[in-house]
C-alpha cells in the first residue's frame, strides 16, 4: 500500500466486529448494527431464501411466493427476456422461468433486486447515478466474462457482482456528503478506493458489505466469493478459481471502464488471457455487449446511468496508454512527485471522512478551544512520530500465503506485531544501524523459540510482523512475550544503547483455520489495532483479539 495517514487521521478501534478486549464496537460493527436495525431484506425475498433452503418445498410453493411482489415479479421476467439470458423464446410466466432457468438462478435474482429501497433514498442522484454504473458494469461483467471463460456460473457470478458493492451504499446512507466528497476525490485522483480506505478508516467498503450480506444471513458461500474476489482481499489472481477469478476480473474491468482506471488495463488482460486464453480482440467484443447489456439492465431495474458512457472510446484510451507506455522507458519519479494514493491522503475529503466516521460511532467528544497555557503545553510534550505503519504489498502476499497453508492443513494462523515505542528518540540516541540490529535479533529469537515456524518481515521504520502457522493465539502472545523480554534484556546490556530505554509493545491476531473469506488486509489490520491500544497502555504490554 502506498501513502500514510497522520496522527489525526487514524481511528482508535479495530475492524473486526466488535470482540475486542475493551468490549467496544469498531466502527465495521456499529455499522453493520446500524444497518441491520434500519434496513432489512423485503419478506418476498426472506421467504424465498428459507424454502430454498428446505429440501422439501415445491416449485409451487417458490413461485407463489415470489408471485405475492408483483413488481419483483415484472422484473425478473423482463431480466430473464433480455439479452442478458439470451433465451431463444419469450418467457411469459414464472412457471416457465422455472422450468428454463431452474430454481437456483430464479432464487438468486430475487436476492439480487431485494435491496431495501430505504437504502437508495435520500442519495444524490448523481452520486447514486454512479453507484449503479459501476455494481451493474460489475454484475453484467461476470456474466459474460464466465461464458468467455467456458463455465456454467454466470449466473451467480452476476448476482455477485450485483450485491458486492452494497458497503458504498451504507457508507453513503450513514457518511453522506463527507464519503461522497472522498469517493469524488479518489476517482479524480484516479486512485484505488478500497485501498485509500483501508489507509485512512482501517476497513473498506467491501468488507462492510460482506459484514451485512452476512447478518441478513444470505448465502455464505455467496459472501465468500463476494470478500476473496475483490483484491482489498489481498488474495493473489493466481489462487483464485470458480466464480472468485470471474468476479476479480469483472472487477478490475469495472474499474477501467466505470471509474476510468486506466492503468489496470494491463493487468487485466493479462489476467483474461490466463484465465480464458482469449486477446484483445475479444476484450473489444466483450466491451461492446457489457455496454449494450448495462443499458438494458439498468432499464429493467428503472435507475439511472452517468450521461455518456462509451466504454470503447475508453478501453481506445487504455490502449492508447499501452501504446505510449511500451514506448518510453521508465523513469524515477522526480523529488516532490506523490502518487494519487498520496495525494489523497493529503486532501481535506480524507480528514472530513475520518471525522464523520468517528463521530458516528461515538468516539470524538465536540472539539474545545485550547487557551494560550495548554499550546504551550502541547508544544513543549510533543515528540515527533514515527511513519504510519502499513502493509506493503509483498507482506500482504506473504500473510495471504500462510493462511492459505494454515487452511490446507487445517491449522491455525497468528499475526504479531512488535514496535518500538517512543521510535524517534531511540532513532536519535542509538542510530539507524542499530534498529536493523534490532530486526535481526527479532528473527533469530523468533526462529530458535516457534522451531523455524515463524517469520519476520520488516513493517515500517519501527516495527516488525511475525508470521505464525500452527500457532494459537495464546501461543503466540507467549512467544511474542518472550522475544520481547529478551530482546529488552539484550538492550540493557548493550554498550551502544548506554542511557536509551528500549521500550517494546505488541498486537496479536489469531484465526483458527482461517477462512478463505479474511483479507490479508483485514487481519493485519487487527494486529495493528491491538498494537496501538498496548501503545497506549504504556510499558511492554501485549494485546491480542481472535478474528473470527
Amino acid at each position: 500500500m502506498t501513502g500514510g495517514t497522520s496522527a489525526e487521521t487514524s481511528l482508535p478501534e479495530t475492524v473486526d466486529s466488535g470482540n475486542v478486549a475493551s468490549g467496544e464496537l469498531s466502527p465495521v460493527a456499529h455499522m453493520v448494527s446500524r444497518a441491520k436495525q434500519l434496513y432489512s431484506l423485503p419478506t418476498v425475498a426472506m421467504e424465498v431464501l428459507r424454502l430454498t433452503s428446505n429440501e422439501h418445498a415445491t416449485v409451487v410453493q417458490i413461485k407463489e411466493c415470489i408471485q405475492r411482489d408483483p413488481a419483483m415479479t415484472v422484473k425478473i421476467l423482463k431480466v430473464v427476456n433480455s439479452p442478458l439470458f439470451g433465451l431463444s423464446g419469450q418467457v411469459s410466466d414464472l412457471n416457465q422461468a422455472l422450468a428454463l432457468l431452474g430454481i437456483k438462478p430464479l432464487k438468486l435474482l430475487v436476492l439480487g433486486f431485494s435491496l431495501p429501497k430505504e437504502m437508495l433514498q435520500g442519495i444524490e442522484a448523481e452520486v447514486l447515478a454512479r453507484y449503479w454504473q459501476f455494481a451493474l458494469t460489475k454484475a453484467v461483467a461476470a456474466r459474460e466474462v464466465a461464458g468467455l471463460q467456458g463455465t456454467n456460473h454466470g449466473d451467480d457470478a452476476f448476482i455477485a457482482g450485483l450485491l458486492s458493492e452494497i458497503g458504498s451504499l451504507v457508507m453513503l446512507q450513514h457518511l453522506g456528503d463527507a464519503y461522497a466528497d472522498f469517493a469524488n476525490k479518489v476517482l479524480e485522483e484516479e486512485a484505488d478506493l478500497s485501498e485509500l480506505e483501508w489507509e485512512t478508516l482501517g476497513f473498506d467498503h467491501n468488507l462492510l458489505g460482506c459484514r451485512l450480506l452476512q447478518a441478513w444471513n444470505l448465502p455464505e458461500t455467496l459472501v465468500q466469493v463476494i470478500r476473496e474476489s475483490h483484491p482489498s482481499s489481498g488474495i493473489e489472481f493466481e489462487t483464485l478459481h470458480g466464480q472468485s477469478e470471474t468476479l476479480r476480473l469483472a472487477h478490475n474491468l469495472a474499474e477501467v471502464l466505470a471509474h476510468h482506471r486506466l492503468d489496470l488495463m494491463p493487468r487485466f488482460l493479462e489476467q483474461l488471457k490466463t484465465a480464458t486464453g482469449k486477446d484483445q480482440q475479444a476484450v473489444e467484443h466483450l466491451v461492446v455487449d457489457i455496454q449494450e447489456k448495462l443499458h438494458q439492465l439498468a432499464g429493467v431495474l428503472s435507475v439511472s446511468l452517468p450521461d455518456g458512457v462509451n466504454y470503447c472510446e475508453i478501453v481506445s484510451d487504455a490502449y492508447v496508454q499501452l501504446s505510449l507506455l511500451s514506448e518510453s522507458v521508465a523513469v524515477p519519479l522526480a523529488v516532490g512527485d506523490k502518487t494519487p494514493s498520496q495525494r489523497c491522503i493529503e486532501a481535506p475529503e480524507v480528514k472530513g471522512l475520518v471525522e464523520s466516521v468517528k463521530k458516528l460511532v461515538g468516539g470524538v467528544p465536540e472539539p474545545v478551544e485550547p487557551d494560550a497555557s495548554s499550546e504551550v503545553e502541547s508544544k513543549v510534550e510533543a515528540e515527533p512520530v514515527a511513519a504510519p505503519i502499513i502493509a506493503d504489498a509483498k507482506l500482504l502476499t506473504e500473510i495471504a500465503a500462510s493462511m492459505q497453508r494454515c487452511r490446507g492443513q487445517r491449522c491455525e494462523f497468528s499475526l504479531a506485531l512488535v514496535q518500538i515505542n517512543r521510535f524517534e528518540t531511540f532513532l536519535m540516541s542509538a542510530g539507524i544501524d542499530e534498529v536493523e540490529v534490532w530486526r535481526q535479533l527479532v528473527a533469530a529469537i523468533v526462529d530458535r523459540l516457534s522451531d523455524g515456524l515463524g517469520r519476520v518481515m520488516p513493517c515500517g521504520e519501527s516495527c516488525v510482523a511475525i508470521l505464525l502457522e500452527d500457532h494459537d493465539r495464546h501461543q503466540t502472545v507467549t512467544l511474542t512475550r518472550q522475544t520481547i523480554d529478551l530482546v529488552m534484556g539484550w538492550s540493557q546490556r548493550r554498550e551502544s544503547h548506554s542511557g536509551v530505554e528500549l521500550s517494546l509493545c505488541g498486537g496479536v491476531a489469531s484465526a483458527c483455520v482461517p477462512p478463505k473469506s479474511l483479507p490479508s488486509q483485514e487481519i493485519f489490520q487487527a494486529a495493528l489495532r491491538c498494537m496501538q491500544a498496548a501503545a497506549k497502555g504504556g510499558g511492554t504490554s501485549i494485546k491480542s483479539i481472535e478474528v473470527l
